[in-house]
Order: structure tokens, then C-alpha cells, then sequence
């Protein structure tokens, strides 16, 4: 299988600059960069010795077709790290080495061993080869350098195989998509030629629920998909207007006869940070669950936030319904995705609302509150005087 995700330049940039690997550090290896390079090769030959004695990356080298030219490889990539500036070119390289770890279906815990066998191969040439004045800064350089290689080849390795299960959910969606419209279409055409009050409608009626539900299922996972491959871009919202703008969307669809809301948001907290079309999601479908669970009899949602005093840079908001609380085994199981407890339910509404949570560095849980009902409780980060309007994570 060949991984095909192009390289986030700019976000590799990023992790540079965090990392404050600095034009001098640079500068001090490559003063040094003979001493180094002269070990190249018996770095290839100790790393392939290394990993030959671990079962299961044995099992790997011994099906490498190519092993000459994976050590000459290792020993250009261990070269390299003392001789090659952290432009675009050489940051697409590093890139590149994490793909192909995905392609040859490496355990990324080998990877991380690997760095750490970088590591002390370096601390050995240094503490042999380096004058003992420059030893501490050489290897200062060395361990953001080795950082910011692992940083790139996880990334890297998360990118690809993330990539590969998004692109399932996105196939079968498709696929499924299609034959759905097809069916549902049918039914509906054979449903007129039959009396409504035979069994033979019922039989047509169910169908027919059961595809709605399961193009809702579709729909929810290729939202679930497109928001778990988002890179996250946060900035300040009103909650209220996210609570309201998802109580609007849900009057068309969802809405209960005569139900009461309360909604009492502390003033002192008007703004979360997160996620903007994350959280409008989030909350579209922890309403929505909210308005499907209430007693119908009486039906009553109660929606509060209040400062956190443990952590006063979050808000709690906590959305309470007056409907039966789920059962254990139900409340163990809400946040997986396809398990639902509704008949027509489509098992990804609370998934995709933790995953938004999540993203906008946010916590959310239900709690049954015993006699009374179950209140969903969102944490979510408020705005600091202090930090920059927008940030791009």
C-alpha cells in the first residue's frame, strides 16, 4: 500500500519554531558534521543489528528485499541530520520516512525505540569525539533535532493511518449512499399502489423508517469523518448564540409540543474558545438527544453554565432533560459510535458531539440524576485576556 498524504510545510514549520531549533544550533553541528558523518555506516550497521535481535521487527528486515540499500538509506538519514538544513525539501524527506513506516506496517512504539537507540548512538560519539567545552550544546542541538524528526515521522504515521480509516468510512458511505436512494424510492412507488390500512403498507412503512434511518447513519458518518480530519482553527464565540442557533435549527425537526426550556448562562462567562462549526454541531446534537429523551408528558430541558472554580479558565455548561436516565450498560456504551438506544437512532449524534468537545480542547459527560432526569456536562475553554483572538492548531 502506498501512503499518499502530501507534507503540512507551513504546520512542519511550526513545529520548528516551537521546538526553538535555531539557526546557531544548526551551525554547531555542522562544525562537527565530519565527526558524525565518519560514523554513518556503523550506525546503519548497529540499528540493523539492534532491530534484528526484536522479534518482531526481525520479521520485517528478514522480508526486506532491499537490505543493502536500506542500510546505505539509514546511513544517509543519520548523515543527514548533521548536514542538511530544515528546509522544505529535507522536511518533505522526514515526511516521507514516516509514510513508509505505514507502508511497511511498523509498530510506531519501534519507531519511538528507534529514536531513542539515535539518541544514545550520538551521546556516545560526542562524549568520544566532541571537545568536552562544546559537548553540552552539541548535544542540545542534537536532542531538538532527533525531537523534531520524531515530531515530523508521527505526524506523519498518524496522518497516513488516520487517513486510511477515514477513507473506509468515506467508501462505504458512498457506496451504501446510493443503493439506499434507489430502495427508498421503490418502496415509495409500490407503497401507493397498496391500501394504506393493509399489511402489506406496514410492511412498506418499516422499510421505509429503517432507510431513513440508515441514510441518517451515512450522513452522520461522513460528518463524523470530515470532523475528525479538520485541522481545529479556534476562536471566541458567544455560547449563547451557539445554544440558541442550535435550538432554531431544531424547531424544524426535533421540536416537542409544549416543552418548557430554561436557560440561565452566567453573564460573567458570555464567550467560550474553541472550535466554531465544531461546537454548533455539538450542540445540534446534544440538544437534539436532550429533546428525544424528555418525559413527554411534561417535557422540560434546563440549560445553565457556570464559571469552573477548580479550573477558572473553563466554562461548565450543563444541559439537563427530564426524561428516564439511560441504564448503565447504555450510559457505558453512548459514546461508541453505531450504538444507539432509540429505534431510529443512528449511534453517531454523542460521538460526534465528544469528538467536537475534544477538539476544541473540551470535556463532555452524562450523569443520570436519580428521581429527576440526566443532565449532559459540557467543559469547555473560555477566552484569556491574554491570548491572540485566533490560533490555527
Amino acid at each position: 500500500m502506498k501512503a499518499k498524504v502530501d507534507a503540512p510545510i507551513e504546520r512542519l514549520f511550526w513545529f520548528q519554531g516551537k521546538l526553538r531549533l535555531e539557526e546557531t544550533e544548526r551551525e554547531k553541528l555542522d562544525q562537527y558534521r565530519g565527526v558524525f558523518s565518519k560514523n554513518k555506516e556503523r550506525f546503519a550497521e548497529d540499528f540493523y543489528e539492534y532491530f534484528r535481535q526484536i522479534p518482531e521487527t526481525r520479521l520485517i528486515l528478514e522480508h526486506e528485499t532491499r537490505t543493502g540499500n536500506l542500510k546505505k538509506a539509514w546511513s544517509q538519514w543519520f548523515e543527514y541530520l548533521f548536514t542538511e538544513d530544515f528546509n522544505e525539501k529535507y522536511l518533505s524527506y522526514l515526511w516521507r520516512s514516516g509514510l513508509r513506516h505505514v507502508e511497511v506496517n511498523l509498530d510506531q512504539r519501534f519507531i519511538n525505540l528507534g529514536y531513542s537507540i539515535v539518541r544514545q548512538f550520538c551521546n556516545e560519539i560526542v562524549r568520544e569525539g566532541i571537545p568536552v567545552v562544546d559537548q553540552d550544546s552539541v548535544m542540545s542541538a542534537i536532542d531538538k533535532t532527533v525531537d523534531l524528526c520524531l515530531l515530523i515521522e508521527t505526524y506523519a504515521y498518524i496522518a497516513a493511518t488516520s487517513q486510511c480509516d477515514m477513507e473506509i468510512v468515506k467508501g462505504i458511505s458512498h457506496q451504501v449512499r446510493n443503493p439506499l436512494t434507489v430502495i427508498g424510492g421503490n418502496i415509495i412507488r409500490l407503497q401507493r399502489q397498496v391500501d394504506p390500512r393493509s399489511p402489506v403498507n406496514k410492511t412498506y412503512e418499516t422499510i421505509l423508517g429503517e432507510n431513513k434511518r440508515l441514510e441518517a447513519m451515512v450522513t452522520d458518518a461522513g460528518a463524523y469523518s470530515e470532523m475528525f480530519e479538520k485541522e481545529p482553527a479556534f476562536s471566541e464565540i458567544p455560547l449563547e448564540s451557539l445554544i440558541s442557533g442550535a435550538l432554531e435549527r431544531l424547531k424544524s425537526t426535533h421540536w416537542v409540543e409544549n416543552i418548557k426550556i430554561d436557560m440561565d448562562l452566567n453573564s460573567e462567562c458570555p464567550m467560550v474558545y474553541g472550535v466554531p462549526e465544531d461546537l454548533e454541531i455539538m450542540f445540534y446534537y446534544l440538544l437534539q438527544n436532550s429533546l428525544e429523551a424528555v418525559d413527554q408528558k411534561s417535557p422540560y430541558i434546563r440549560i445553565s453554565s457556570t464559571q469552573m472554580s477548580s479550573t477558572p479558565s473553563f466554562v461548565e455548561i450543563e444541559i439537563f432533560n427530564n426524561g428516564k436516565p439511560p441504564s448503565k450498560e447504555e450510559m457505558d456504551n453512548l459514546f461508541v459510535p453505531f450504538y444507539s438506544s432509540k429505534p431510529l437512532g443512528t449511534g453517531f449524534g454523542l460521538p460526534i458531539a465528544g469528538l467536537a468537545a475534544r477538539k476544541s480542547l473540551g470535556d463532555l459527560t452524562l450523569e443520570p440524576v436519580p428521581g429527576q432526569g440526566t443532565k449532559c456536562v459540557i467543559k469547555l475553554p473560555i477566552p484569556l485576556k491574554n491570548s491572540s483572538k485566533t490560533i490555527n492548531s
